[in-house]
This record gives C-alpha cells, sequence and structure tokens, in this order.
C-alpha cells in the first residue's frame, strides 16, 4: 500500500488545480482562524500564569486572546497534516486525549471538567477511528481531520495545568510532540510553513526513504505515547523540585533521541549500488557489505578455487573484543570474507551510513551453505560444541537437505595434545567447507592457526549454530528475528548470555560518539534528508 495525500477536491473539479488547492489552503487556514477566536470569546483562554518558583499569577491581559488563538491554529494544523497515512491522525488524536484525559483526573480542575469529559470522548473516538481507517486503508477529508486537529487544540488549552507554570505549556507539547516534531521538520527546510506552499514533512521524508506507510504510522504512535508517559511522569512528580524535573525531562530526550533515531535507520531500506564497496570498516573493523545470496555466491568462488579461505561471522561483541584484541583484530581484517552477523553491527553501520544491506547471521549461513552443498555435492565438517551436538546437529541438518555430504564431526572439547590428530583427520576427509563452532575469538584463533595445515577452501567460525541445529536451543519465531530482537530471546532462555550483552552499551556509545563527531566536522548535525 502506498500513502496517498489527502484531496480536499475528491469528486470536485473546483480545487483540481493548483491555484484551486491555494484557494483550498487559505480558506481552510482562514476557518481555523475564525474558529479559535469564537472559541477565545467563548471563554477557552490561557488569561494567567503562574511566575516560576512563586505563588503569584500574573495576568496575560489582552494578550491571552491572541496567543491563544496562535496556539490553536498551530496545534490544529500540526496534528490536521499527519493525514496523509492511515489510521495516524486519529491514533494520535487517541493517544493525545487519553493522556490530558489521566492528566485532568490526577490534577481535578473544578473550571475545566468540561475539558476532561471532551478528552475522554475524544480519545474513544480516536481508538476506535484508528483501528477501522487503519484497517480500511481510509483517509479522513481535509475537513475532518482538520475539525479533529481543532477539538484537540481546544482540549489541551482546558487540559493545561493552570496552577504551574512548568506544565502550563510544557504538557500540551509533550503530549503533541509527534505532530510537532513532524510540522517543525518541514519549518527546519526554511522559509517557514506559509499558507500555500507545502514543504515536505517528515513522516514523508521516511515514506521516500523506504519506511512502509504502517511502518510510519506505528513509529509516530510509539513516538507520541512516550512523550504522554513522561507528561504523565511529570504530573506524577509535580511537588518535586524543578533541576529534577529538567534532568529527568533531559535524560529522556536523550535516549529518546537515540532509540528513535536507531530505529529509523534501521528501518530504512538500503538497496546496493554499482558503486558500493567490496569492503568497509565500522571503527576500523572490516565488513563485507553482501547479501546472504552475494556471501553464497563468493564462497562457491573460494570453493572452487581450492585455496585456503576464512570466513569470519561478525557480530558487535566481536567488533568490540577486536578493539582490545589485537590479534582477532588482525584475523578479521585480514578475512577473506566478513559477514554482518547481528542487528548491532546493521543498526552501527546504518547510523554511520555505511552500504551494509541486511544481516548475514552465522546460524543461517549455515543453513543456506547446507542446502547449497546439497545441491552442488559440497562436503562439510562440523566441529565444536559439547559432545554429541556437532553429530546430532549433522543429522538434523541431512534431514532437512537431502544429499548433503556431512564428512566427519567432532565436539569443542579436546586438548592440545589432541589438536594435531583432530587436523590430520579433518584434513583426510577433505571438506569443502569446515564449520568451526569454539565462540568468538577461540574459534577465528583456531582457524587462522590451522588454515595452512587443514587444507580447506572455506573455514567459517559459526558460534552457537550446532545448539541450535540439533535441537538443544530452540531459535527465536520468525517474527522475533524479522524485528531484531533474536539476541535478546537468546539470552532470554539462555541467561548466562546476558553477561555477553554488557559489551552492547559500550558498542553504542562509541558508534554515537562517532555519529556525532562525523555530524559536527561536516556540519550538518541538523538536517538528516
Amino acid at each position: 500500500m502506498q500513502a496517498r495525500p489527502s484531496s480536499p477536491e475528491a469528486g470536485s473539479s473546483l480545487f483540481s488545480s493548483p491555484a484551486g488547492r491555494k484557494v483550498w489552503a487559505v480558506l481552510i487556514h482562514l476557518v481555523i482562524v475564525l474558529a479559535a477566536w469564537f472559541a477565545c470569546q467563548g471563554g477557552i483562554v490561557i488569561d494567567s500564569v503562574k511566575l516560576p518558583f512563586t505563588t503569584r499569577f500574573v495576568s496575560l491581559g489582552w494578550w491571552s486572546v491572541p496567543l491563544t488563538m496562535v496556539w490553536l491554529w498551530a496545534v490544529t494544523r500540526a496534528l490536521a497534516a499527519t493525514n496523509r497515512l492511515p489510521g495516524l491522525t486519529l491514533g494520535l488524536m487517541g493517544l493525545i486525549c487519553a493522556t490530558l484525559f489521566l492528566v485532568m483526573k490526577m490534577q481535578p480542575q473544578p473550571a475545566a471538567a468540561w475539558a476532561a469529559a471532551a478528552a475522554g470522548a475524544l480519545a474513544a473516538v480516536g481508538a476506535f477511528g484508528f483501528l477501522v481507517t487503519l484497517r480500511g486503508h481510509i483517509l479522513l477529508p481535509d475537513i475532518v481531520s482538520t475539525a479533529l486537529g481543532f477539538a484537540v487544540a481546544v482540549v489541551t488549552v482546558g487540559g493545561a495545568l493552570k496552577n504551574t507554570a512548568f506544565l502550563i505549556l510544557l504538557l500540551p507539547v509533550l503530549v503533541l510532540g509527534a505532530p510537532i516534531v513532524d510540522a517543525t521538520y518541514a519549518m527546519m527546510q526554511g522559509g517557514g510553513l506559509t499558507i500555500t506552499r507545502r514543504r515536505e514533512r517528515l513522516h514523508e521524508v521516511l515514506l521516500r526513504r523506504g519506511l512502509s506507510p504502517l511502518q510510519v504510522t506505528l513509529l509516530y504512535l510509539v513516538m507520541d505515547a512516550c512523550l504522554c508517559v513522561l507528561a504523565l511522569l511529570l504530573v506524577r512528580i509535580i511537588v518535586w523540585h524543578f533541576a529534577i524535573k529538567i534532568v529527568i525531562i533531559t535524560a529522556f530526550g536523550v535516549v529518546g533521541f537515540v532509540f528513535f533515531l536507531s530505529l529509523i535507520k534501521l528501518l530504512m531500506r538500503a538497496e546496493r549500488t554499482e558503486e558500493a564497496p567490496e569492503r568497509v570498516q565500522l571503527m576500523d573493523v572490516t565488513i563485507t557489505p553482501m547479501t546472504m545470496q552475494e556471501t553464497v555466491a563468493r564462497i562457491e568462488e573460494f570453493i572452487r578455487s581450492r585455496q585456503p579461505h576464512i570466513v569470519v561471522t561478525s557480530d558487535a561483541s566481536a567488533i568490540m573484543k577486536a578493539q582490545e584484541d589485537e590479534e582477532l583484530h588482525r584475523i578479521i581484517n585480514t578475512a577473506d570474507l566478513v559477514t554482518p552477523d547481528g542487528i548491532g553491527v546493521i543498526w552501527g553501520a546504518r547510523l554511520l551510513d555505511l552500504p551494509i544491506y541486511e544481516r548475514v547471521p552465522g546460524v543461517d549461513l549455515v543453513a543456506e551453505l547446507c542446502r547449497v552443498a546439497a545441491q552442488r555435492g559440497y562436503r562439510v565438517f562440523l566441529l565444536g560444541a559439547a559432545p554429541g551436538v556437532a553429530a546430532r546437529a549433522a543429522i538434523n541438518l541431512q534431514a532437512r537437505y537431502p544429499g548433503l555430504t556431512v564428512v566427519g564431526t567432532h565436539h569443542g572439547y579436546f586438548s592440545a595434545d589432541e589438536e594435531p590428530r583432530l587436523v590430520e583427520m579433518i584434513r583426510a576427509a577433505q571438506p569443502d567447507i569446515l564449520f568451526v563452532a569454539f565462540g568468538i575469538p577461540k574459534q577465528e584463533k583456531w582457524i587462522r592457526r590451522h588454515i595452512e595445515a587443514l587444507a580447506v577452501p572455506v573455514c567459517i567460525g559459526v558460534g552457537g549454530s550446532f545448539d541450535v541445529y540439533s535441537g538443544r536451543l530452540k531459535r527465536a519465531p520468525l517474527w522475533v528475528q524479522r524485528i531484531g530482537l533474536e539476541w535478546l530471546y537468546r539470552a532470554l532462555i539462555e541467561p548466562k548470555r546476558f553477561i555477553r550483552l554488557l559489551i552492547l552499551p559500550k558498542f553504542m556509545w562509541m558508534t554515537l560518539r562517532h555519529w556525532l563527531t562525523r555530524k559536527i566536522t561536516r556540519g550538518d548535525i541538523v538536517r538528516q534528508d
């Protein structure tokens, strides 16, 4: 499904021309301004504010009406402009109004009881409408989205906590975070938001960069939900010191920015171009930017050459270990092929704009190579894991891929004295592919040490893959794999793996520091298009 712009002139030729669309835009703005004026005349204004750190209220005087009108217009336009994706406007309205309803229940204001009732009703309408429009891929008419935006704007005025200067505007700004970010991006393109000139908004950029309409809708809803949670938290701690609130907001903002930037980068489409390099450097560690299909094709070339080659499946932990282990760093950077194994590598590469297109996990590479080996007659050897695991994995792989030739298996619990005999056994078996499952960095160092004596065309370190194919460990459901959370699933079923995950925060910090340095150096920290 492709998102389409909301069309005010649908079914009518009056506004079909560019000039007609400009007239329609002007009319919409005039209607909003007129409605805002009537609302102010009806008493929907913020007429006074409490001075920070005092108990004194200051009247806004004649400024109250124009300021409220500007606020009503801005909120209406920001929310109505999100009506270019099915379900987005109504979903945001439901979240915003539900949050304001809870705020007004937590801090009752007798004079604004109507606002609480209106917020509850709009929240229910938004939740129901979101499900209907999303499922039916329906866009609202412009006049409807504008009316809903204005209703939300009115509720934000009534829902502001007028007894605290700190939250009187912060609460509405937080709950309207997603629409405001969307509108702010358009203004950052230069020239501001004019009545007749439309500028590309953030959600349109995300669609152009490869996110699906559903992904963008859910991304905005998650973003706004997080900001709504922060708004509720601030109301809950309303009596806390001002400085503590600032610290909480700052920390939340930094973490939120990193999270959503990371999520957007991961979701963006990455397509291979003819100019793509053979290798890229992620924190001075080599990665081969290939798809699974290209990786298998390259490995087949290695097999046909009959010369020894080392293939490394590199995840975030391998990259971090290579920062401190000079031998591992040298092995990875001189390997014949280094696959991007792990969502952390993809995240880091996307954040740094490196042309890495997809994950090539070692566990999937084993299966794909065994499938090709069964078709081409390649011979494989499985080395590693606990006693009996490799043998069981071989049986299961042969059952899955009839015709697969496994010329030998051996566990990974052998002494240094047994190594010469083991190396000779593998050499005598003459496999085309040797899978080594010792874990990083032991498997890479073992392969490098014996690569010439083994005389195997392709040696690959595959970590814990044998545990999966032997049935000893259950792999994550497919949907978990697709969203990049297989590492978390593995840690949940193997709690001891959580210790290994402690390296991820350091990896993320180093990547973010590198990204920020590049942005500051290039001078493009603001604009991300």
